[in-house]
């Protein structure tokens, strides 16, 4: 059993929002999202676990992409709040996902932190300068993300990107979140995010011209 970690600053409550629903969520629970929610609300085990199956795999690659050598201990902590608030959430699958990795986002802030005020020396952040770019106000996941699939687009933002980038683009193409949800866990404006996934599948796109990656 992992250990309770402290809440995460700003988390929010869990809430209402969204329609779409996930391909693994699909797949595993069909039409009992609401009934596998309720049940694990109630903390029946069976229901954590239908969850950790479908959720786990896409949270701990959004993990490593921003802090490889923790995201195991990460993923636990994640968890264990999900499980000691569950019962307070109310809304559909899509709200789900974007409350679990908006916790998963506090939980990785919170982690940076206690890092940094442990550390002697000042850490910069790594962030894209977000100037107005025309692309950007293109859907930038129309550009390569047919040609991606996940595990490639995962696999490529963790070592060719930056931290942004990589992140924007899994909450973007992975977790299949909306550019308005994106911006909200990001903190970011959504012209931004739109920026930081036009940049990084530009760089996907300019690699597989080259054959780096194939279909």
């Amino acid at each position: 059993m992992w250990p309770a970690p402290s809440e995460p600053t700003g988390c929010p409550p869990p809430s209402k929002a969204g329609s779409a629903h996930s391909v693994e969520a699909a797949d595993l629970f069909g039409r009992n999202f609401d009934a596998v929610v309720d049940a694990a609300g109630e903390g029946e085990r069976w229901a954590l676990a239908d969850l950790f199956r479908a959720y786990h795999p896409t949270l701990i690659r959004y993990l490593r992409s921003q802090d490889p050598r923790m995201a195991d201990d990460l993923a636990g902590d994640v968890w264990v709040a999900v499980a000691q608030r569950l019962g307070q959430f109310v809304g559909n699958e899509n709200g789900f996902r974007r409350w679990l990795f908006t916790i998963a986002r506090c939980t990785l802030i919170e982690h940076w932190r206690k890092e940094a005020r442990r550390r002697t020396h000042p850490v910069a952040q790594d962030r894209l300068d977000i100037s107005d770019d025309p692309d950007g106000r293109r859907d930038p996941a129309v550009l390569v993300a047919e040609r991606l699939s996940a595990q490639a687009a995962i696999d490529e933002a963790v070592k060719r990107l930056s931290r942004d980038q990589a992140e924007a683009l899994l909450l973007r193409v992975v977790v299949g979140l909306d550019v308005a949800e994106v911006a909200s866990i990001m903190s970011r404006s959504p012209a931004s995010v739109r920026v930081l996934c036009h940049r990084a599948l530009r760089r996907l796109a300019r690699r597989l011209t080259k054959g780096v990656l194939v279909r």
